[in-house]
């Protein structure tokens, strides 16, 4: 299949952008890859994470977060270095899995993991996402 693709075939392959995100998504993004590159360097991410989200505790819910789906993924999660500015596929997994969440949708975020991940890992990840959502709520709330 040779020659220019069109714009409709350029649409379905484009992959999300993280200048083009909000704030909030990048920044989600970016710790992510952090929380990642110190886990394959055998590293703790927490410093770094504290001084992200602005107190321990919830940079350890976070820092759980990415070490649960390191251990229930079905293969080692993706992720692009801290320069690179598109998305992964778990990336934008992340983001969704962060806003079903926020928007207590359990169906949602169930159905996003329900043919990769069994239920029991499922729970386990509802359960730290949760924790993370309403610690990072509550605290900023209290600021």
């Amino acid at each position: 299949m040779g020659g220019t693709l069109s714009a409709l075939a350029q649409s379905l392959t484009a992959t999300a952008r993280i200048s083009d995100m909000p704030t909030g998504q990048k920044s989600v993004i970016m710790d992510m890859r952090v929380a990642i590159l110190a886990r394959i360097e055998k590293q703790s991410p927490k410093p770094y994470l504290t001084r992200q989200f602005g107190d321990e505790v919830t940079a350890g819910h976070f820092a759980h977060i990415i070490e649960l789906m390191g251990d229930c993924w079905p293969e080692p999660m993706v992720v692009h270095r801290p320069c690179c500015s598109s998305v992964t596929y778990d990336e934008m997994l992340l983001l969704d899995l962060v806003t079903a969440t926020v928007q207590n949708e359990p169906q949602h975020f169930d159905g996003l993991l329900s043919e990769m991940i069994g239920r029991s890992d499922r729970q386990k990840l509802g359960l730290v996402f949760a924790k993370f959502v309403n610690h990072f709520a509550y605290e900023r709330k209290m600021r």
